[in-house]
């Protein structure tokens, strides 16, 4: 009997094809633990134990950690994956349609939405450091934005094609404009809705945004 032909990488060096199907198999598992960790951190709060992530995965800490090389590892499995989660779930932003000041509002409606729905996994990222540099999680979350934000500045999605020198200096300051005020609404709304926020904060953005490039269409 005659094995099958080995698998070749993207180098050209042959791969063993159980070898590759294991690795698949591991990588499948790894993201099931992933999500067994947000969707502990959402019925547990920020605070979550490891013991509760494991419990939420149904295996023991241990059994958790051997997909992990440590903690670190694995706040970081479960940033990326919330910020791959709010990057879908802002997915039809990214392809532009109809006026400019109606697709920021569209915006800032689902991003408060998300927010919303997920309070517990973004406290839990905002006060989740990595590294030397002890940035929170929530700093990617917000450069993930800004460079599509910025992107579509460029591009004239949002009215007009302005420089990116301009584009990204000015995409960056507005969601951390947004951030910061939604994440105060998130503590202490001071009686503002969802809706209440969302509104001042279109009106907002727009009004950087026309100050920096001119008059755009609204209508």
């Amino acid at each position: 009997m005659t094995d099958a032909p080995a698998e070749e990488a993207a180098d050209g060096a042959p791969v063993d094809g159980r070898a590759a199907r294991w690795a698949g198999h591991r990588e499948a598992r790894r993201l099931e633990l992933v999500d067994a960790a947000v969707a502990a951190i959402g019925e547990h709060g920020p605070e979550v134990t490891t013991e509760q992530i494991a419990a939420q995965a149904g295996v023991s800490r241990p059994g958790l950690y051997r997909h992990f090389e440590g903690r670190d590892d694995l706040q970081s499995a479960i940033a990326a994956r919330s910020v791959e989660r709010l990057v879908h779930e802002l997915e039809p932003v990214w392809r532009p349609s109809g006026h400019p000041f109606e697709m920021l509002a569209k915006a800032l409606r689902a991003h408060l939405g998300w927010l919303e729905a997920n309070a517990n996994v973004y406290r839990y990222l905002k006060r989740t450091s990595f590294g030397t540099g002890g940035e929170s999680a929530t700093t990617n979350v917000r450069a993930t934005v800004a460079e599509h934000v910025a992107g579509m500045l460029v591009d004239g999605s949002l009215g007009a094609e302005i420089p990116p020198p301009v584009a990204h200096p000015l995409a960056f300051g507005l969601v951390g404009m947004v951030d910061s005020a939604s994440s105060h609404w998130l503590d202490d709304p001071h009686g503002a809705s969802r809706d209440q926020l969302a509104t001042q904060l279109t009106e907002a953005c727009w009004a950087v945004i026309r100050v920096t490039v001119g008059p755009l269409p609204t209508g």
